[in-house]
Formats: C-alpha cells, sequence, structure tokens
C-alpha cells in the first residue's frame, strides 16, 4: 500500500556500510522505522532530510505489521532557517527528539498532537534569540495530549520550592514560546529533572537522556 504522510524525523542509526534506519512519527500511521539505503555514499545529499526534527513530505511503501518501512519519495515540508544551523537550537532538538523517541506511542496518531508538534517546531525555528526556555515550555504544553496537563507549578515542583522556581514554572505553562523570560542555567535544570521525573512517573516509563549533559553545559 502506498500511503502520503508528514513525518518528523526523530533520529537514525547507521545500518550496513551506507544505509540507516531511522525513525520518523508519521501524521498517518504513527512512529515508523525505516530503511534508506545507500544514503551514507559519499555522493549522497540527502542526509540533511534526517536530521532530528526535520518535517518531511513523504510516501511511503507501508506494510501493516512490519518493523521496516521503506521510503518511495521524501522532501521538506519545511524549510528551516536557524533550527539546524544554530549550535544551541541543533543541540535542543537532539534532546526534543530523544524525549519524544521516548514518549510518543508507536500505535497511535493524534492529528492535534502532530500538529502542535509542527507548529511548535515552525514557532522555535522563528525565534531569533533567548529561546533557552523553549524545550521546557514545550513539554509542559505537551502533557495536554497525555491527560496528564500540567496547569499549575505546584504540580510539577515539590512542596517548600522557593517562588523563584514556581513563577518560572508558571510562565511556562501560561506564555507563548514569544513572550521571554530571564532564566538561567540552575533553574532550567531543576525544571528539566522534575519535568523527566513527572512523564515517567504518569506515563510509567523509565527516561533516560544521553542528550541531557550537552543540554546542560551548552546554555551555561
Amino acid at each position: 500500500m502506498i500511503i502520503k504522510t508528514r513525518g518528523i524525523v526523530l533520529g537514525y542509526v547507521k545500518y550496513g556500510e551506507t544505509s540507516i534506519i531511522c525513525k520518523i512519527y508519521t501524521e498517518e500511521n504513527s512512529i515508523q522505522s525505516f530503511i534508506i539505503n545507500g544514503i551514507r555514499k559519499s555522493k549522497s545529499k540527502n542526509t540533511a532530510l534526517y536530521q532530528p526534527l526535520t518535517i518531511l513530505d513523504l510516501v511511503i511503501y507501508y506494510k501493516e505489521n512490519s518493523g521496516i518501512q521503506r521510503i518511495k519519495e521524501a522532501k521538506f515540508d519545511t524549510i528551516y532557517n536557524s533550527l539546524h544551523t544554530d549550535i544551541k537550537k541543533i543541540s535542543v532538538c537532539y534532546y526534543m527528539s530523544e524525549f519524544l523517541s521516548k514518549i510518543l506511542k508507536s500505535s497511535e496518531t493524534h492529528e492535534s498532537q502532530f500538529n502542535f508538534i509542527v507548529n511548535s517546531l515552525i514557532a522555535f525555528d522563528n525565534i531569533e534569540n533567548q529561546f533557552s526556555n523553549f524545550h521546557i515550555q514545550f513539554f509542559i504544553k505537551l502533557t495536554k495530549f497525555y491527560g496528564i496537563d500540567i496547569l499549575s507549578s505546584t504540580q510539577l515542583s515539590p512542596s517548600g520550592s522557593e517562588d523563584e522556581l514556581l513563577r518560572f514554572i508558571d510562565h511556562c505553562i501560561n506564555k507563548n514560546y514569544e513572550v521571554k523570560y530571564n532564566s538561567n542555567n540552575i533553574l532550567r535544570n531543576k525544571v528539566l529533572n522534575l519535568l523527566t521525573e513527572y512523564y515517567s512517573r504518569h506515563m510509567d516509563i523509565n527516561i533516560k537522556l544521553n542528550s541531557t549533559v550537552v543540554l546542560k553545559e551548552i546554555f551555561n
């Protein structure tokens, strides 16, 4: 069966001498793994298509219950201005793609959730500076799609938390991505740890992210 769909790249691993296996969150069939042959050949220019959080237009050969699918055609749905050129944004993309790989469910696709992620990525691409809080706001806002909405700072922070932490969390809950807030690395790291614990507890999964260390260092 041939299906046309949009997809958000979550990451890939090398396969054989010249190929990759790429995990993509698709609008039509949720998370799918695709084998892409020959893309690592020296003359190939298509590796840019499969950078973390690239939004693609896809035509795929879809086989139900198959662990590996194949791509017939792939092209950019959205061409980013800065997400894959700014080193800080690249680090955020790696962190977000790894986190999303842990929490997105392979059996479900919700149009509203897919569109929320796409629109958030486009907003992130368009923010020119002071975007160090974006990923925190994103994962707080994403909770509503899992029925574990964070509506107040008290849901995320332990009792007795300092006022600065509570104000920052409430800002991330209530404000759009473009609204600036002067946070710091210590504050962001506390909220990232709380978010990881929150998702792990409510989704009954163990979230350990390799990209956390790099992310924390680059915004230090």
